[in-house]
């Protein structure tokens, strides 16, 4: 059965075979208010970024010419 609780990535480098649990609150980079590691917003955010910079820019529409007659 998998465990509800996730694991810390900077705890879990000390033995990268041993997976270390998150501190929860005990941690500095834990966000009570979002119930989450801080890590998971940087990364989500740094992920939205990087789509953003891939993505072609918007060509300006051309302004319509008036009908010749």
């Amino acid at each position: 059965m998998a465990s509800s609780t996730p694991v810390c990535p900077i705890l879990s480098v000390r033995n990268p075979s041993v997976d270390e649990l998150c501190l929860g609150a005990d941690c500095a980079l834990y966000l009570p208010s979002a119930k989450k590691c801080s890590l998971v917003y940087i990364g989500f955010k740094a992920m939205m970024d990087i789509q953003k910079m891939q993505q072609p820019a918007a060509q300006p529409q051309p302004a319509p010419r008036p009908a010749q007659q």
